[in-house]
């Protein structure tokens, strides 16, 4: 019995702007990806502040830390219609958002008090240092919301890391697009 669904932050609810620099830089620099890559992950672990990344980050790309911080901001958007759902569905599941991202990075991408209108439990990988794909960032996002993992329907747009959400119990669903994910949520409810 589903009873909590826990969503992936970048790549679903939030367009990832992260995502599409690196993919340009893989063209032309893959070992410059690859360092801006192991950056994100140590940020996302609580290694190194998600400021010293992103400085680290900006040098690579020839660019200010604050042209860098403008990118990001400008290439990523919420989306407004899976927030709505997402509220709809906490009427009668648990919901969490579970992301790989480092402590307080959440803060600049959405008002005071608003995760909290759609999500039970907030987990960021740089506050439990555990990021996804590792079991363990699951498992406390479960027990956060008081539920077992097999009770939860994980949803992501990457498949390393639902394949990981069921290996952790989880049923799992990548996300493509709201109307896809819709329809196999309720598959699976």
């Amino acid at each position: 019995m589903t009873r909590a669904i826990i969503f992936d932050c970048f790549g679903v609810v939030i367009s990832d702007a992260l995502e599409v620099i690196c993919a340009r830089l893989r063209a032309k620099d893959p070992a410059a990806a690859d360092e801006v890559r192991g950056l994100v992950h140590a940020s996302n672990r609580g290694i190194i502040t998600p400021r010293e990344s992103g400085e680290h980050i900006a040098r690579i790309l020839g660019v200010s830390y604050e042209q860098y911080r403008q990118q990001i901001a400008e290439g990523e958007t919420k989306d407004v219609e899976l927030l709505r759902y997402i509220k709809e569905l906490r009427q009668t599941y648990k919901t969490a958002l579970l992301s790989n991202i480092g402590v307080d990075s959440l803060e600049r991408r959405f008002e005071p008090g608003e995760l909290e209108h759609y999500f039970d439990v907030v987990v960021a990988s740089g506050e439990i240092g555990y990021a996804k794909p590792e079991l363990q960032a699951y498992v406390i996002t479960a027990q956060r919301l008081g539920v077992a993992p097999e009770e939860c329907v994980f949803v992501d747009d990457r498949s390393p890391y639902c394949e990981a959400a069921r290996a952790a119990s989880m049923q799992a669903i990548l996300y493509q697009d709201l109307a896809q994910f819709r329809s196999e949520l309720k598959t699976l409810l």
